[in-house]
């Protein structure tokens, strides 16, 4: 009977070994499961709506402002004397209207040296015809960005029927010209809603 006895003990005993022997083994089973939920986690960083929004900002051109062509050049401090020469030629009104303009915009010491070179002491002097003719030289009615041209081109200014010449022979320093006057860019490109403003360190006068 003391034999049975023994017997039975150690069975029992290596039934209980053997058991905890079984959840010894699948505990690693239950890390590796829990390991293989990792990438999961780091997979989010590949969210497609997080992918998107990063290319966007890479790749999309954003305007430089939200504004129209008035509202964007009324604030342009060194570029004030052409702002008040659309309006005391009343251009300004084609501008507030619907559509796509590219502006070639002279700065105050553009315009500050056009008048010395013709005895000008202020826009006031200038008579309003010439005036007219020399705000109507800078405008086009499509829009044309530099970034975008390959090659050099003209473009028809639609208030005057002339024609401005974009010269693209060196691309890093491109430059208009418009008769026998001259002109580089200074800034270009600068994207509004209804349209683009170059620019430029001269008054464009055929």
């Amino acid at each position: 009977m003391s034999n049975i006895l023994t017997i039975g003990s150690v069975g029992i005993l290596l039934l209980v070994t053997s058991c905890q022997k079984d959840v010894t083994e699948l505990t690693p089973v239950n890390t590796n499961q829990t390991t293989s939920e990792e990438p999961n986690i780091s997979s989010t960083s590949n969210n497609p709506s997080v992918f998107l929004k990063t290319t966007k900002s890479l790749t999309t051109t954003v305007p430089s402002s939200n504004l129209g062509l008035l509202e964007y050049l009324k604030g342009e401090l060194d570029y004030s004397i052409f702002y008040k020469a659309l309006f005391r030629t009343g251009i300004d009104i084609d501008l507030s209207n619907d559509g796509s303009f590219t502006i070639f915009i002279p700065s105050n010491e553009a315009f500050q040296t056009f008048f010395i070179e013709n005895n000008y002491t202020s826009l006031d002097d200038i008579p309003q015809n010439i005036l007219t003719t020399i705000v109507k030289f800078h405008i086009g009615n499509e829009v044309v960005k530099i970034v975008d041209l390959e090659v050099s081109t003209t473009i028809t200014l639609f208030l005057s029927g002339k024609e401005i010449y974009i010269n693209l022979k060196d691309p890093i320093n491109p430059f208009v010209v418009l008769g026998s006057s001259k002109a580089s860019f200074i800034e270009r490109d600068l994207e509004q809603l209804n349209g683009v403003v170059h620019k430029i360190n001269g008054v464009l006068l055929k």
